[in-house]
């Protein structure tokens, strides 16, 4: 956390953000995305697609925000970590869809859109009379991106999901953790995170084939669990071949050896994968044992995954390694070309120089506060690396519930100030 800078208007700020310049030459300027979605999943989408040039309205019910505004609230600033990250580049107002005036605003708004984010329970839409089908009927070219727990068709349908319930469904949590410890969770929201790249990813391509208003408009039907079971097809079709249930296997790679963490005489830890032949050769002559290369137990990749031979080249490496400080460890691979390196803190990655120089961390201003946050920037780069010609952008923080009403009703849909006042 950085020093506190003056804080703006925030109509201002808003106005400002709206009529941004860095909007133009992105591949998502011009399209506009109403998100009325909650949590992780699918406002992550909405993140993305904010991300690349799209202007995001957040839309929240006045009497009950989005569940992420209380995910561990820094008590000094007021800010909300994971909201301030996850609700980056969007306008938020207040709606309450129970209402007349509240469906008429959000019709209005289903008008000059191109995407819609939701991830309500299936039902929940149709009851409150604003259905898939009706919403296409107000806008054909409309894009809904819908995100539920087992997707909109099958036994489970109906069923309420949850990132850490379709971790275990997709067959990750089985076999993360070692066998001896049982199932392991993920310490991240690794489902949702996965969801929205995926559902960012169907949107980009959906608006391809659509015209706001006009024609092309389509659901997009994604589930919690199926992009993470999609990482584990290796693992699945290995199980169809040979019938055996793979089992937890910790930090290594059932297809790979020598793949693991290993600790150095200090007390920190380096991640090691020198499955290549030839890297696991230069591993063996590096760690003075050029004898393991002959070994029948480690000559070739699938020689070593076995399970005898991985337990035995573990003991080897970890010896090794546990005779040597992180920096002496860091520095003999870096200079012998051995594919392993540190494992590292938020501490460490805040400190580290490459992340600066990359631009992999970047500086935002929270306008309520004025305190200068450090986030994660998009991960990919388009074109050359100046800011001028960036195709992608994280703009500004999560902002507080319902500062763009002003701004959205009025300067978008051209309501007056007895409009506004109903719907917040």
């Amino acid at each position: 956390m950085s020093e506190q800078k003056q804080k703006p208007n925030l109509n201002d700020y808003i106005t400002q953000q709206r009529k941004k310049s860095c909007f133009a030459g992105f591949p998502l300027e011009g399209k506009r995305v109403i998100d009325i979605s909650s949590v992780i999943a699918a406002p992550y989408c909405a993140a993305l697609l904010g991300d690349a040039g799209a202007e995001i309205i957040k839309v929240e019910n006045p009497m009950t925000p989005d569940a992420l505004r209380g995910w561990a609230t820094h008590a000094e600033t007021g800010i909300e970590p994971y909201h301030a990250y996850i609700g980056r580049n969007k306008l938020p107002i207040t709606l309450n869809l129970k209402t007349e005036a509240g469906k008429q605003a959000f019709f209005d708004l289903i008008q000059t859109a191109d995407v819609l984010i939701e991830n309500m329970r299936l039902g929940v839409m149709d009851r409150l009379g604003l259905s898939h089908d009706v919403l296409l009927e107000i806008n054909p070219g409309l894009i809904i991106g819908k995100v539920s727990g087992y997707g909109m068709t099958g036994p489970h349908a109906h069923q309420p999901g949850f990132g850490t319930l379709a971790e275990a469904y997709s067959g990750f949590s089985y076999l993360n953790g070692y066998e001896n410890t049982g199932p392991t969770s993920p310490p991240i929201a690794l489902a949702d995170l996965t969801t929205g790249i995926h559902l960012a990813y169907a949107v980009s391509l959906a608006l391809h084939q659509s015209k706001r208003g006009e024609s092309g408009g389509q659901v997009v039907d994604i589930s919690l669990y199926e992009p993470l079971f999609g990482y584990l097809g290796g693992e699945f079709i290995g199980y169809q071949l040979t019938g055996e249930i793979p089992k937890p296997i910790g930090n290594e790679l059932r297809a790979a050896a020598p793949r693991n963490n290993y600790q150095t005489s200090d007390g920190l830890w380096v991640a090691m994968s020198c499955s290549n032949q030839k890297t696991w050769e230069r591993l063996a002559e590096v760690m003075g044992q050029s004898q393991l290369i002959r070994d029948p137990r480690f000559k070739t990749n699938n020689d070593r995954i076995q399970a005898d031979s991985r337990i035995a080249l573990n003991q080897i490496i970890k010896a090794w390694v546990l005779g040597k400080t992180n920096q002496e460890a860091l520095e003999l691979f870096r200079r012998e070309g051995i594919t392993a390196g540190p494992i590292m803190s938020m501490k460490e990655i805040n400190e580290d120089p490459h992340y600066e120089a990359r631009g992999s961390i970047i500086r935002v201003t929270d306008p309520v506060s004025g305190v200068e946050l450090k986030m994660p920037g998009v991960p990919f780069r388009m074109g050359d690396h100046s800011e001028a010609n960036k195709k992608s952008k994280l703009r500004f923080p999560g902002l507080p519930i319902g500062c763009a009403n002003q701004v959205v009703y009025r300067d978008l849909l051209g309501y007056n100030q007895e409009q506004i006042d109903q719907l917040s």
